[in-house]
């Protein structure tokens, strides 16, 4: 018998490779009829030094978390809304505060009971993977189940890239 995962999870951040990630999962949930989880995380770090709500080492902007929750929220409706169209009959969506490597890898999996995370292969800059290393990574290597890093789209077709800056060379 093949394979039948009955709860997926997708981490999406609004990037490319995200929506490659929750595009594959949707199709995934519905052909397994899975329950399909799709949640950001949103990392306080990001808005350190913001404003002037004091957190720890930093300050936060209160008003600009708020308004990022509020595309976050408005993004994973949206996916919710996409998943339910092609079929998916139960979605969670949540935004969630905390550390996306951590919280994608364990806390969440184990909450929801997942066994398949899916995620974009990087939703990162290149400072930031050199920095950080990649979410990605450190999903593959601490997941309790079993991860798909999504780099191609529904097609399998692999993402564009962006051709060097042409000029004369020397």
């Amino acid at each position: 018998m093949p394979q039948q995962y009955q709860r997926i999870l997708v981490g999406v951040d609004g990037s490319r490779s995200s929506r490659r990630a929750v595009d594959k999962a949707i199709a995934v949930a519905a052909r397994n009829q899975a329950q399909l989880v799709i949640v950001t995380v949103m990392s306080g770090g990001r808005y350190v030094g913001l404003g002037t709500t004091e957190v720890g080492f930093g300050y936060v902007d209160q008003q600009v978390m708020d308004e990022s929750r509020q595309k976050f929220n408005e993004l994973v409706e949206h996916y919710r809304q996409r998943a339910e169209d092609a079929g998916v009959t139960d979605v969670v969506t949540s935004v969630y505060y905390g550390h996306a490597k951590v919280d994608l890898a364990k806390t969440l999996p184990r909450e929801y009971q997942i066994n398949l995370i899916m995620v974009g292969a990087t939703g990162a800059n290149v400072v930031e993977r050199m920095m950080l290393g990649s979410t990605a990574s450190y999903i593959v290597a601490n997941a309790a189940c079993d991860v798909l890093v999504v780099r191609t789209d529904n097609h399998n077709r692999a993402a564009k890239l962006k051709p060097a800056a042409s000029g004369p060379r020397k």
